[in-house]
């Protein structure tokens, strides 16, 4: 499984794709269209999609996700260990 962290903002987000020494990072528009152009970099048997709650920025990526099949984690920022 490859994870790929994502950072979401209201305009943009960024996803961070692990590469042989460290990461390598793209920002994508946080509409449809950017969306869809991110998860036509990914692939729903190795792609893993891992992101921050950030209130209702988040909801059209998972939605979008969970219909293309790529499994995709949100996580609360608050959850303290």
């Amino acid at each position: 499984m490859t994870y790929i962290g994502i950072d979401i903002s209201k305009a943009t987000f960024v996803a961070a794709f692990p590469v042989e020494r460290g990461y390598r990072t793209e920002t994508f528009q946080n509409d449809t269209k950017g969306i869809r152009r991110f998860i036509s970099k990914l692939s729903s048997d190795t792609h893993h999609c891992v992101m921050e709650a950030t209130g209702n920025y988040c909801f059209l990526l998972l939605y979008l996700l969970d219909k293309a099949g790529i499994r995709a984690s949100l996580v609360n920022p608050n959850n303290s260990l």
